[in-house]
């Protein structure tokens, strides 16, 4: 299996991790890569000298991170609003969609609670949950919640904990035929996975770039479908929501016609200068290839966890899957401390359970290697 490549160098050389370590928390925070850290150098040097004549760069950074990730979803730039975390986002769609008194939103229980906390803050809304069933969750579950009464289905495209990846056209389906609207958190997929909002009936979709996009942490961004960004008044507003941000009126409002109604004020900028960089890296290398090295990767992990006899918790299937694999240990947070001790740098998030994160940069020697220490472990626990 090759390696991916990009600018010529495999991917590894991007990154300055010890040569020693394997790097399995991606899904936590990436590593920061070259490209990106050289391009934040860069901002910060302008603005260090120049004071605001780092503007400029403030702005193309702004246009250019929001125009690759609408091409990375297939949206158009028009319908992204940049956002500092994905909790953000998901409380501005929240927002937007307003739910009714007497109302629901259906979610599941593999959710992140930054799914639900925007809708418990509505106490006049139900909150169903669609249960998850040997640590996947059935359409069919959530078809027995969704009723003409949903506001939303909330989800998160693939879960933090197991790993698990939601058929999305299933679920626009679903809510669209009942007049309900689907709200996608794609911190774990957005990246690995290749999305298309229209394709799949995506209403909103919020993600950060500090995991699978290469990007710093409080970046992020917002998808909203153009015709429901009317829905109701921004969530939150400034200058920059505005038409005429430079006519310092205080007399009178308008509001953008596209996402930058959305906007509010002054942009994370060197932070959209690092996503811009790490989108550029996405990009060039290919969403379908960066899929197709990871699943291929994930595959043979799993594999090799089961050969060492210990139960996985994500789900086989490639469709069902994203680059999150899980399996359950005894006394996981001692396992994961004794991964780290040869080098292997794995999560352990929720209760039970080892988590690895396998990304773009990763090669099938770094899988052979975790392998290893797992068999090692499995074979010294079961003595």
């Amino acid at each position: 299996m090759s390696a991916l490549t990009y600018a010529g160098q495999p991917m590894r050389a991007q990154f300055d991790m010890p040569a020693d370590v394997v790097y399995l928390r991606a899904g936590n925070i990436c590593p920061c890569a070259r490209p990106v850290a050289q391009a934040m150098r860069e901002f910060l040097d302008v603005w260090s000298r120049g004071g605001d004549q780092c503007w400029a760069l403030a702005e193309a950074a702004f246009a250019e991170s929001k125009r690759l990730f609408a091409g990375l979803i297939g949206a158009s730039p028009a319908d992204i609003a940049t956002i500092e975390n994905t909790s953000m986002g998901l409380s501005m769609a929240a927002a937007l969609i307003a739910p009714r008194t007497g109302s629901n939103v259906v979610l599941d229980t593999l959710t992140h609670q930054s799914n639900v906390y925007p809708w418990m803050l509505r106490p006049d809304v139900e909150i169903r949950y669609a249960p998850a069933v040997d640590g996947q969750v059935p359409l069919s579950a959530f078809a027995a919640l969704v009723d003409d009464r949903t506001a939303a289905i909330d989800v998160c495209h693939v879960s933090m904990g197991h790993g698990f990846r939601h058929d999305l056209a299933a679920l626009g389906e679903l809510a669209h035929a009942h007049g309900a609207y689907l709200v996608v958190d794609a911190a774990q997929s957005a990246g690995v996975v290749p999305i298309g909002v229209a394709r799949m009936g995506i209403d909103f979709l919020a993600c950060p770039t500090f995991k699978w996009l290469f990007g710093p942490l409080g970046a992020g961004f917002l998808y909203v479908r153009p015709d429901l960004l009317t829905l109701g008044p921004p969530p939150l507003v400034g200058w920059m929501s505005a038409r005429n941000p430079g006519a310092f009126d205080v007399y009178h409002l308008e509001l953008h016609d596209d996402a930058r109604r959305l906007q509010r004020g002054v942009h994370n900028a060197i932070g959209l200068a690092g996503a811009a960089a790490g989108l550029r890296m996405v990009t060039q290398i290919g969403q379908q290839r960066i899929w197709e090295h990871v699943r291929l990767l994930t595959r043979r992990l799993m594999d090799g966890i089961r050969e060492a006899g210990l139960p996985l918790l994500t789900p086989a299937e490639d469709d069902r899957r994203a680059s999150i694999v899980a399996f359950r240990a005894g006394d996981a947070a001692d396992f994961c401390q004794r991964l780290a001790e040869q080098g292997i740098l794995a999560g352990q998030y929720l209760p039970g359970q080892i988590r690895l994160d396998i990304a773009a940069y990763h090669e099938l020697e770094d899988v052979e290697r975790t392998l290893q220490a797992i068999r090692r472990l499995a074979r010294t626990d079961s003595a």
